[in-house]
């Protein structure tokens, strides 16, 4: 039971993060940074966001091997499943399908609406799949790889910044080469830097405790029937 409650927080925790997604995209202030180059691939070359999103993911699993080489763990393949989750998520939460009702924001005020709504339900989603510790997202693993590599010299917090960080950038220049302009990263992609974090660190500080002692709920009748059995 427990396990099946994990199970069902994590993937919660990437649909709702696609929904976030979503509405970031919506917003049209620029989306969140591990998003920032699908939907650049989106933009340029048609490819649509959660397929967009299975590729570039997979390119971040093939970089973690590349830099931990023979250290690389069989487990960390298991990220690709959630590359899947999160892509199909990205795909069936778009505003083709369960957000076809969302409107195109009217005026900026709108749109600043959109954004901040989309940075706390990605804050809330990023939660929800950290906390049952199962397997980290490519861009989350690849941060952990950098940490390896570097033999801790480089603290996680750092690494995920440099991870968000470089695919702000290369989102920026695929943007201005083939778009002309900084289509993809905008105001909308800084904050939500900045205060995804903080989302997360409020949910975690605030919730964490709860959701673990659901995960238990119920866990101590059982060994204790195991026990008398």
């Amino acid at each position: 039971m427990k396990t099946a409650k994990k199970i069902i927080i994590y993937v919660l925790g990437f649909f709702i993060l696609a929904v976030g997604i979503n509405i970031s995209k919506q917003a049209g202030l620029g989306i969140s940074p591990v998003s920032s180059i699908p939907y650049a691939c989106e933009l340029v070359w048609g490819i649509e966001l959660g397929k967009a999103t299975y590729l570039v993911y997979m390119g971040l699993m093939a970089l973690q091997i590349i830099l931990l080489r023979r250290n690389y763990k069989v487990k960390n393949l298991l990220q690709i499943v959630c590359t899947f989750l999160l892509g199909t998520f990205i795909t069936y939460t778009s505003t083709k399908y369960l957000l076809f009702w969302l409107p195109v924001p009217a005026n900026y005020f709108i749109q600043l609406v959109y954004l901040l709504i989309s940075i706390v339900v990605i804050g809330v989603g990023v939660s929800l799949f950290l906390i049952p510790n199962i397997m980290p997202p490519p861009a989350e693993g690849l941060a952990q790889a950098i940490v390896e590599v570097s033999k801790e010299k480089i603290k996680f917090g750092n690494a995920k910044i440099m991870v968000d960080s470089g695919m702000v950038l290369i989102s920026a220049i695929l943007s201005i080469v083939f778009l002309g302009g900084l289509k993809t990263v905008r105001e909308g992609t800084v904050l939500a830097a900045i205060l995804v974090g903080k989302v997360v660190g409020f949910m975690l500080s605030h919730y964490k405790q709860r959701v673990t002692d659901w995960f238990e709920k119920g866990e101590d009748k059982v060994k204790t029937e195991k026990t008398v059995a």
